[in-house]
């Protein structure tokens, strides 16, 4: 009697060089440039991921005059290898991009991300310390190793964060088990990889803190301190502090720290640390302007009330100013600073150019564009609010890195009302898409969010009625537009908002709407 065949299983590696595997053997994955158009399309799984995505990602602003037909190249030789594994269908193009299926494919990336969920749920520190073993137990070297591109750079570094931040997690659960000195013995070499990392000292301090090696304790927290003063011009953290006070008091210490105080509030170190740094200054040097822009919802307002908690901290005079741009006079806001002061101001928008070029503020003003969150700090922050696990993958993917609605959505989850997810999109919608003045400027910003790039021409082709140009400089002031290389760019949560909104408001007008768009970039 003849054997069924068993269910092929294909695999990719990411967490070292990049690999596929079909049923157990490792097959060639091609050129490096090649791994790297496989690893965004992965990165992205389930998602479209525009032509210009990909020459972006991979050269960056150096890309090639040829760029789209090279791209178009490696997708047809990546069609053909997974096409022998019966697979031809799994790259999924449309106009302007492609779009990876993720469900045949099991990704070593995911498998990690699952196996540290399940132990940051687990009931025991031993249980949670196996699971977080195995998950670290996937790596194989350094994350995406020798695949080129800006965007393999991005993916590399975020994984390598989510592998630091699990390794911490683990050296914890082991000092809550009792094994001081293997703890001792394996964070010296972490440090040494990653020399400003805060969380590492504290488990090396509270390692040699339980080990009973006082000294070395009192040691390690001064080599800390003069580190952070050369290196950030700030002290250790209260954490740091208080175990550092324990030390000193030779109190025993018993329970590990394994959440930050304020768990609602994540991310943003980079901000915090220039912040810090900026507190620190010689005040004779005159004002200084940290100056942060970012699209609604992203979280410019709660990063000023974290920069007000850290002035505090460090008793730090500081002026905080948010929503610039609604402010009777800027100008004469700024003109009336103390010349001493400290100042962070938010705003959806840039500040006028004319203050810009001021000599009075001349090197005096630091522009900074506040970003999306990373997915792994978009998980952490649905975590801290009691988001069910289940749902939070699909609420990250959603929300796009965008606090506000993160926030909204993790809170309308735990609502039994049937309409929850048509409020979260009409709120996320009025809140960040604003009040467009007219009907052409609301379909202007439609046309935004179904095109891959909007221009003038564009405008003019798809709404008649000859406002193009008022609509395609509306569009360029608007905060969540950017512009692109070959014209205007929406991103994150508003583009799916926007399309979400569309597709149940006017279904037919989206469809003839989609069809012009398509008509004139196919023909371009």
């Amino acid at each position: 009697m003849s054997r069924l065949p068993q269910e092929v299983r294909y695999r990719f590696t990411v967490l070292g060089p990049p690999g596929f595997t079909s049923g157990g053997t490792r097959l060639d994955l091609g050129a490096p440039q090649q791994q790297a158009v496989l690893m965004l399309l992965l990165a992205n799984a389930g998602s479209f991921v525009r032509t210009g995505e990909l020459i972006d990602g991979l050269w960056g602003e150096r890309a090639p005059v040829t760029g789209e037909a090279v791209i178009r190249t490696y997708i047809s030789r990546l069609r053909r290898l997974l096409s022998l594994q019966g697979l031809g269908s799994a790259i999924i193009s449309r106009s302007g991009g492609y779009r990876l299926d993720p469900d045949p494919f099991e990704v070593d990336a995911v498998e990690f991300a699952r196996l540290i969920e399940s132990a940051r749920q687990a009931n025991t520190a031993d249980v949670a310390a196996k699971l977080l073993e195995r998950a670290i137990g996937l790596w194989t070297g350094t994350a995406l190793a020798g695949v080129p591109g800006e965007a393999a750079e991005h993916e590399r570094s975020r994984l390598e964060r989510l592998k630091l931040t699990a390794t911490q997690e683990l050296l914890r659960l082991r000092l809550e088990l009792g094994e001081h000195d293997e703890v001792m013995a394996e964070v010296p070499a972490l440090i040494e990889r990653n020399r400003l990392e805060e969380p590492l000292y504290e488990i090396y301090l509270l390692a040699l803190h339980r080990g009973g090696r006082r000294a070395e304790a009192l040691e390690l927290y001064r080599a800390i301190h003069d580190l952070f003063d050369e290196e950030l011009g700030v002290r250790p953290g209260p954490k740091l502090r208080a175990l550092h006070e324990k030390v000193l008091r030779a109190e025993e210490e018993r329970t590990p720290a394994l959440r930050a105080p304020d768990a609602l509030f994540v991310g943003r170190e980079r901000e915090r640390a220039e912040f810090r740094r900026l507190l620190t200054r010689d005040p004779a040097k005159g004002v200084e302007v940290l100056f942060f822009t970012g699209a609604p919802g992203i979280g410019k307002s709660t990063l000023l009330r974290k920069f007000a908690d850290d002035a505090a901290a460090l008793r730090k005079p500081v002026r905080l100013v948010d929503a610039f741009e609604d402010l009777d006079d800027p100008a004469d806001v700024l003109r009336r600073l103390p010349e001493d002061a400290t100042v962070v101001i938010a705003g959806r928008r840039d500040p006028d150019a004319a203050l810009l070029v001021d000599p009075a503020w001349s090197g005096r003003i630091r522009l900074r564009r506040l970003e999306a969150l990373s997915d792994a700090e978009s998980a952490e922050l649905l975590e801290a609010r009691d988001v069910e696990p289940g749902l939070r993958a699909s609420i990250v993917d959603f929300a796009a890195g965008n606090p506000f609605a993160l926030s909204l959505a993790a809170e309308v989850s735990r609502s039994p009302r049937s309409d929850a997810a048509r409020y979260v999109v009409d709120t996320v919608y009025r809140h960040l898409a604003g009040n467009p003045p007219s009907e052409a400027h609301r379909w202007a910003l439609y046309v935004c969010a179904e095109a891959d790039h909007t221009t003038e021409d564009l405008l003019r082709s798809v709404l008649p009625g000859g406002r193009s140009s008022e609509l395609f400089d509306w569009l360029r002031e608007h905060p969540c537009v950017e512009p692109g290389t070959d014209g205007l760019v929406l991103g994150g949560v508003l583009r799916e908002v926007l399309d979400r909104h569309l597709r149940w408001r006017d279904p037919a007008g989206r469809a003839r709407m989609r069809g012009r768009i398509s008509r004139v970039t196919t023909g371009r």
